[in-house]
């Protein structure tokens, strides 16, 4: 059994082949198993037993693991199973048996090695503990005064136990008269300062480089001279009025609070903490959000729209895959804006007055003088794939990565050039192998057919199921 069969295995007998093979050689890496035990052929199977440590709960009883493999082909198991509570299928546990069982194939061991004593071992005095100590920036240590253990015995509780002169006094008022007078000298020359965390300092002075300013991680500059990112939506820019519709009075009132006239860059401004800014969730409450373009488009019959309405209200709660996206975003447009050499800065909520029902959150704003027009946008998207063929929103075109077109991705990118009226978006796919940049254009016939299918499906369902929710 080589470790090309313990891939062809999971792969064939668990759904979540990679995140199988990850903890699985985790458990076989840090010595999880033991008591390995292998029985003689038998009908051309072989029969492998084993016990594997808990991984959280390490002082109860540790899973019993048996498995038969096939003699001659093998990358067929013809049983297995472990005594946790997913030992039914491809459990972790049996994955790290396969690793162990793969790891003394491939050494050609005949038979399983005894376990080293610690006295055959080499001492280990020499290597100092860490104690989990590791070098970081001085703003962001936390400074406490350690306790004592033990009584600290009898002190004296007053604040100044002695009521006479303290030592010198007498002579140091004496000397009252005859004190030198010091003047405080004047700098001749200006020292050049720099921008700290508390303000302008001293340039190279320890607080220049100890305490750098504090800026947001999605602001990176490497055009200083870059011209000022205008106003979102883009001044003048209309979107196209696709539909007629007559609002009914408390539908006029809904959408009269909605607009956004002469406040819709304001908003774009004041948003840009986006998760962390309660304006930004409040203002994303009675719209269409960019992320969610893709499913009303596909979506088929009027039972099928309502329960989607239904669940853009209620809102989506924030999965492992969207918290390490949002854990993962600002190293990845740091990354994206050295390898692009261009500017991002932070993007907040998007409305255009033309459309006060649709709204965008871009990743962020990007400045790039070499492209015309230079202003455009950035979405980031961190898939927990190996390389980037491995993403389901990517295909390989004459060996290259490109965004599927029909993808949700790819709508929500056109969503966000819709409402800011930008020309183009850097669609960014961040693996654990490679970052991928595709410079996605504005699609006016694309556009112009999502926003008719957005108006009926906002005015014909959505604001009825909203007005329910109220």
């Amino acid at each position: 059994m080589t470790f090309s069969d313990v891939e062809v295995i999971v792969g064939r007998e668990s759904v979540i082949k990679r995140s199988r093979l990850d903890r699985g050689y985790k458990l076989f890496h840090e010595k999880f198993i033991f008591n390995y035990e292998v029985s003689n052929v038998v009908e051309l199977n072989l029969a492998v037993c084993a016990r594997c440590c808990r991984s959280l709960k390490k002082n109860e009883e540790p899973h019993s693991l048996q498995m038969t493999i096939h003699t001659v082909d093998a990358a067929n198991l013809s049983g297995y199973g472990c005594s946790c509570a997913a030992g039914r299928g491809m459990c972790n546990h049996v994955v790290a048996l396969l690793y162990q069982t793969a790891h003394y194939s491939t050494m050609g061991i005949a038979s399983v090695p005894l376990p080293l004593a610690s006295t055959s071992m080499p001492q280990a005095w020499h290597k100092p503990r860490t104690q989990g100590i590791v070098p970081e920036a001085i703003d962001q240590l936390v400074i406490k005064k350690p306790k004592q253990s033990g009584s600290s015995g009898v002190k004296s509780t007053l604040y100044m136990p002695y009521k006479g002169w303290w030592i010198r006094t007498v002579n140091l008022l004496s000397m009252n008269q005859n004190i030198i007078e010091v003047h405080v000298l004047q700098l001749t020359m200006k020292i050049p300062e720099m921008t700290g965390q508390f303000g302008p300092v001293p340039f190279s002075s320890p607080l220049s480089y100890k305490c750098p300013p504090v800026s947001s991680a999605q602001e990176i500059c490497h055009h200083p001279d870059a011209p000022q990112f205008p106003d979102l939506p883009l001044t003048g820019y209309r979107l196209p009025l696709c539909l007629s519709f007559v609002p009914m009075l408390h539908q006029s009132f809904h959408l009269d609070c909605l607009a956004v006239n002469g406040l819709s860059a304001t908003l774009e401004q004041e948003t840009r903490g986006q998760s962390r800014c309660p304006l930004w969730s409040m203002a994303r409450e009675s719209r269409l959000t960019a992320s969610r373009f893709h499913e009303v488009l596909h979506a088929r019959g009027e039972e099928s729209m309502q329960r989607l309405a239904i669940r853009i209200l209620k809102g989506t709660r924030q999965t492992a895959a969207m918290r390490r996206g949002l854990e993962l975003e600002p190293e990845v447009l740091r990354s994206y804006g050295e390898v692009a050499h261009v500017n991002v800065y932070a993007s907040g909520f998007v409305v255009h007055p033309d459309a006060p029902h649709l709204g965008a959150s871009p990743d962020g704003r990007v400045v790039d003088p070499t492209e015309f027009p230079p202003f455009g946008l950035v979405e980031v998207k961190c898939p927990n794939v190996r390389t980037i063929f491995e993403g389901t929103h990517i295909k390989a075109v004459g060996g290259k990565p490109q965004l599927k077109r029909g993808h949700k991705y790819w709508t929500q990118v056109q969503g966000q050039l819709a409402v800011t009226g930008l020309r183009w978006c850097d669609f960014v796919t961040d693996t654990a192998g490679d970052l991928t940049v595709e410079m996605i254009w504005h699609d006016d016939a694309l556009i112009t057919a999502m926003k008719e299918q957005l108006d009926l499906f906002y005015f014909n369902i959505f604001m009825d199921q909203y007005f329910k929710k109220q």
